[in-house]
């Protein structure tokens, strides 16, 4: 019955199936290294690949000493792109013009055969690309592919082959070199997930990722035809720990692609018309479990790209969904909500980007089961691909040649009492300053994540108030750092259901109360937007003003006047420690039933919710507290 089920679903999606040629990179290079003719990769991947020997190609060949190869006996299985190669005796590079700046794909092919003295499966080398050392100390005697993704911002990018050993030497057999979409790798809203929470990754793009899995969850092997990115996506159920936990879901409807949220460069259709939920069957009363696949990549302890795409194809309608997300047992996403993530629309592709550590087993455990929101008809999970990228670090991993390496140690010798003296210099002079102005430190919070302008991650729908009207009010994190002492707790003056409130001064002098929410405030995003866009155009002498906000590195921070004598309502209602000396109450205050007369109330802010509504008691609570609801 497996076995049907399996070929019923094949059969569906070939009907789906057609090569796509939407995608056109900018920087598209395609090399058939040591040959004279050119061709075609294989029948599923028709794209073709250079003769290498063009005038065209010898461009390519920037320095070094090599050859070239062609197999005489090669298997009939082989493709033809593996029946030559490029062997270097020397160190050599390929250099390749780049047209437009930005993430690009780098892929090495490798076969190797024997053929003029040269045994190909004995070779040992290393290979880098401008500068990032990919693969070290490198040999295989099987078919291997490998794919890099890295971000070029140089006019040329170089891969440069590194025989090791003087009497070993390097090959290559085919090169693809291709621009990426912009928004394939995102520098925002990354999670670091790992012992300690979950916290905020910036600047994803400057790393190199090396790919190690892309899996189609609950469906077939697809092959290069079937992505626009010319990709092969394969099974996932020699991942699967227990494979009785997870029914596969398919459909037959064409996924419906939102502009913010994936697109078919992040993932072909056939990844979200096909996923894994949780098998009901085994206990239909108590679906209490998880679905979880074990990912080998090798080495414990290395940071990895864990890419997960999602596409709510189970539902019968909206937010019936709700679910958790783990890796290697930590916590990633907690009542993970399809409906509100991808624009209240079913069947929406999405994706999310997660950076973990391989665990001691060097493995990465991808895990999704049942939140505790709704009933038993919301008890469910579902995950529609995986995709797992080893991160390497591009400044550790730069490497040059051996009398580069000693140069540097000869130059760090000689200048090494000059930069100790500067650092003592240096360090004398901070001393003096440190009192003098304060530097402001980077504060991440554990819950939230930049929200992206573009892109499709659970954090890509950028609020549309920094976007237009509202961008006037937008105050610099660093300059609230600065003007609450990087919100130093003597400045506190109070705290409520959203977080602490902080006396400051502003740059201009302008003396402000700060209002910072926290993770688990009972005030969320729309409240967040709601509040600006409603204070921002309420002006009355009896109600404190909103001066700006501020939502960088994922903070939620309103920003008002500051009111001299304190909360109104430490004069309406004095408490134990009031005397008769206290404060009159101020003659231009108003009663709280006269506010529906003195104030316009809006509803409605754009999403047709009623958090967008602000009441006369909001209203009230703003005029009687300086200190946060």
């Amino acid at each position: 019955m497996e076995t049907k089920t399996i070929l019923l679903l094949s059969l569906t999606l070939l009907s789906h199936v057609s090569f796509s040629t939407s995608f056109t990179p900018t920087d598209n290079y395609l090399v058939n290294c040591g040959s004279n003719a050119a061709t075609s990769f294989t029948p599923t991947d028709t794209r073709i690949f250079g003769a290498e020997s063009t005038s065209q190609g010898l461009i390519f060949l920037s320095k070094g000493q090599s050859i070239s190869l062609k197999n005489q006996n090669p298997s009939p299985d082989s493709p033809t792109l593996y029946n030559t190669a490029r062997v270097f005796t020397t160190i050599s590079s390929y250099k390749f013009s780049i047209k437009r700046n930005g993430t690009h794909l780098v892929r090495l092919h490798f076969s190797p055969f024997k053929a003029q003295g040269f045994d190909l499966s004995t070779a040992k080398f290393s290979v880098l690309v401008n500068g990032n050392l990919l693969l070290s100390d490198f040999s295989t005697k099987v078919v291997v592919l490998k794919e890099y993704v890295i971000r070029v911002d140089d006019s040329a990018l170089e891969i440069l082959f590194r025989p090791v050993g003087e009497s070993s030497f390097g090959y290559v057999n085919a090169i693809e070199v291709f621009s990426a979409p912009e928004d394939f790798i995102l520098d925002e809203g990354a999670k670091l997930v790992g012992a300690n929470g979950i916290e905020v990754f910036k600047n994803l793009s400057s790393h190199v990722f090396e790919t190690i899995h892309r899996i189609n969850v609950g469906g077939a092997k697809l092959v290069p035809f079937n992505d626009t990115m010319w990709r092969t996506w394969i099974p996932d159920e020699d991942f699967l720990v227990f494979k009785s936990a997870a029914k596969r879901a398919f459909t037959t409807r064409v996924p419906n692609y939102q502009s913010g949220g994936a697109s078919r460069e992040i993932a072909p259709e056939n990844v979200y018309m096909t996923a894994q939920q949780l098998n009901k069957d085994i206990n239909p009363i108590q679906s209490r479990f998880n679905i979880t696949w074990n990912f080998p990549v090798g080495s414990g302890g290395v940071r990895h790209l864990v890419r997960l795409h999602f596409c709510d194809i189970v539902s019968p309608s909206l937010n019936m969904l709700y679910f958790n997300v783990y890796l290697n047992e930590y916590s990633a996403d907690s009542d993970f909500d399809l409906s509100s993530l991808t624009f209240h629309v079913l069947s929406s592709p999405m994706y999310v980007d997660y950076i973990v550590d391989s665990n001691d087993l060097g493995a990465v455990r991808v895990s999704v089961g049942p939140s505790a929101i709704g009933g038993p008809l919301k008890v469910n999970a579902i995950l529609n691909g995986v995709e797992i990228m080893k991160m390497i670090n591009p400044p550790g991993s730069q490497s040059g040649s051996k009398n580069r390496t000693v140069w540097i140690v000869v130059g760090s010798s000689i200048g090494g009492f000059a930069v100790l003296c500067l650092i003592i210099f240096v360090a004398a002079l901070s001393c003096k300053c440190k009192k003098k102005k304060l530097k402001p430190r980077r504060v991440e919070n554990e819950a939230w994540t930049p929200l992206r302008v573009n892109g499709g991650s659970a954090h890509s729908r950028m609020s549309e108030l920094t976007l237009n009207e509202y961008r006037s009010l937008k105050i610099p994190f660093a300059d609230i750092q600065m003007a609450t002492n990087n919100f130093d707790n003597s400045l506190k003056i109070g705290s409520g259901g959203f977080g602490a409130v902080f006396k400051g001064v502003l740059r201009d002098n302008t003396k402000v109360a700060v209002k910072r929410g926290l993770p688990g405030s009972r005030q969320g995003l729309p409240e967040f937007q709601t509040e600006i866009k409603i204070l921002s155009k309420i002006r009355h002498r009896h109600l404190v003003s909103l001066i700006g906000y501020c939502e960088e590195q994922s903070e939620m921070i309103l920003v008002y006047e500051y009111m001299e004598k304190g909360p109104l309502k430490k004069h309406l209602e004095p408490g134990e420690d009031s005397n008769a000396n206290a404060p009159e109450l101020p003659a231009h205050a108003i009663a709280p039933q006269d506010l529906s007369a003195n104030t316009e109330t809006e509803t409605d802010g754009g999403d047709g919710s009623s958090s967008s509504e602000i009441r006369n008691s909001q209203v009230f609570s703003q005029l009687m507290n300086n200190d946060g609801r």
